[in-house]
């Protein structure tokens, strides 16, 4: 077997990824409150960073021994004690006088305080101590209680579940005994039982409203009241009555009590129209100014400094000056790409939601010669606060009716609201008749588009909203 090698020379392109520009794409999708946390982890590790306006001594920043200090936390015999975490020290130490205005500011954004609130299996589990007769039927009760998901329903077979501990019969008195805890109609294993449940409880006396969920459930939850009524043998209008009974219960009584995680939003731009000209502003007054340690400058200009501290420190300046200048590259580069964006949909500044011209990344970046992903990450994780509400700033990027021109999807969605809201109850349109009276305005769009865009809104068809309409009249007379 002969092996033959081969030199020679080719010549190849490749994009390489310094530490700089790897921290600038990091940056660019970061929120604002985002940033403000890697501002403050950064404060912590990199002892040559400081908030500006803080100038630090040397015996502040690093004890009697700035040199030894840093020396020893290089060996790992002794940690520096950096800027963030004396922070931290006199945040622990301060007496009881108030924020200052900065921090205040600051914590004015961050913070959020809400209320604790009691979950279903406590506020059940209570009821169950005051109802159980003894330790032993208290287990059963918590084992029923806290299998329940968070509409209140049960999802294990109950003989499974309680397999070995008790009777049947014992299991389907203390589940009947849930069913009757506040909220009513939970241990059940679904909705059309959950009613049923506050059926009988709410109304005791009438037995209609149960029979409606009991035999002809599926008919009301299509609102179809004449198919209830030849099933029941009952005039339309006492259908009308007793189902408006019906929805006045709690399909699902566990939310109520459900623990749901609340996301915050922090706007990280504002944007008004004043005078007529649109005004950008970044709402990142309360993130923390960053400048280089003065005194660390001047340390390596002295000539004796040993090597391994020299090159510590030189490290730690080129990684703190790569952040500022990256910080700085962010907010200028998430400016340029907001003013341009609002100043396309100035319209919709002046008239609010529905008024959005057709909008892409590529005609953003190619205005703002700019790659079109960067684009991308200045608009990611970003919300706009304006006169009409706080909005996700990809809202604004919206796309063109495939059937041409220059109308946006956004436009054909408000256009559409406007038409049902203005339509005759008693004879809603259909899509079809929609799609005719938007062709008059001149936008033309296909009937599956309509109904798409329908769905989107949260409208129901013509027939469901006729019945809705019906059931409101009724209700006024």
């Amino acid at each position: 077997m002969t092996i033959s090698l081969q030199t020679g020379l080719k010549q190849s392109q490749k994009l390489v990824m310094t530490r700089s520009l790897q921290q600038a794409i990091e940056l660019l999708q970061l929120s604002t409150v985002e940033l403000y946390d890697r501002i403050s982890k950064e404060l912590v590790e990199n002892p040559v960073l400081e908030e500006e306006g803080t100038a630090l001594s040397p015996q502040a920043a690093a004890g009697p021994d700035v040199e030894t200090g840093v020396a020893r936390n290089l060996s790992g015999d002794e940690s520096l004690i950096t800027r963030g975490e004396e922070h931290r020290i006199n945040y622990e130490d301060a007496s009881d006088t108030g924020y200052s205005d900065d921090e205040d500011k600051r914590r004015g954004y961050l913070e959020n305080i809400t209320a604790q609130h009691e979950s279903l299996s406590e506020h059940l589990l209570w009821q169950a101590r005051l109802t159980a007769a003894d330790e032993r039927e208290l287990d059963i009760y918590q084992a029923i209680i806290t299998s329940l998901n968070e509409n209140g329903f049960l999802e294990e077979d109950p003989s499974e579940l309680l397999k070995g501990t008790c009777s049947a019969g014992e299991a389907e008195r203390i589940i009947d005994a849930i069913r009757l805890f506040d909220p009513v109609g939970c241990a059940v294993r679904d909705v059309r039982e959950s009613l049923l449940v506050q059926c009988g409880h709410f109304y005791p006396s009438d037995d209609v409203p149960r029979r409606i969920v009991s035999d002809c459930f599926e008919h009301f939850e299509k609102l179809d009241y004449k198919k209830i009524a030849g099933a029941l043998g009952l005039p339309e209008s006492v259908v009308l009555e007793k189902s408006r009974m019906i929805q006045n219960l709690d399909p699902y009584p566990g939310r109520q009590y459900s623990n749901r995680t609340i996301r915050y939003i922090v706007p990280d731009i504002d944007v008004r129209l004043v005078d007529g000209e649109v005004i950008v502003s970044l709402n990142d007054d309360w993130v923390p100014g960053l400048r280089i340690n003065a005194y660390y400058i001047s340390l390596l200009k002295k000539k004796n400094i040993e090597k391994k501290l020299r090159d510590y420190i030189q490290d730690k300046m080129q990684s703190a000056r790569y952040l500022v200048k990256n910080i700085s590259n962010r907010r200028t580069t998430i400016f340029r790409v907001v003013d341009s964006i609002m100043k396309r949909q100035r319209e919709f500044l002046e008239r609010g939601p529905g008024h959005l011209h057709p909008l892409t990344h590529s005609e953003v970046a190619k205005e703002l010669n700019l790659h079109e992903s960067t684009v991308s990450r200045a608009t990611s994780n970003k919300y706009v606060q304006t006169s009409w509400g706080v909005f996700d700033l990809k809202y604004f990027f919206v796309s063109r009716l495939k059937t041409g021109g220059e109308a946006s999807s956004d436009e054909a969605m408000n256009l559409i609201r406007d038409i049902i809201e203005r339509e005759n109850a008693e004879r809603p349109y259909s899509d079809e008749e929609i799609v005719k009276i938007l062709g008059k305005a001149g936008m033309h769009v296909a009937r599956r588009t309509v109904a798409k865009y329908r769905g989107i809104l949260s409208i129901p068809t013509s027939g469901r909203r006729k019945k809705i309409n019906k059931i409101k009249s009724e209700e006024h007379t």
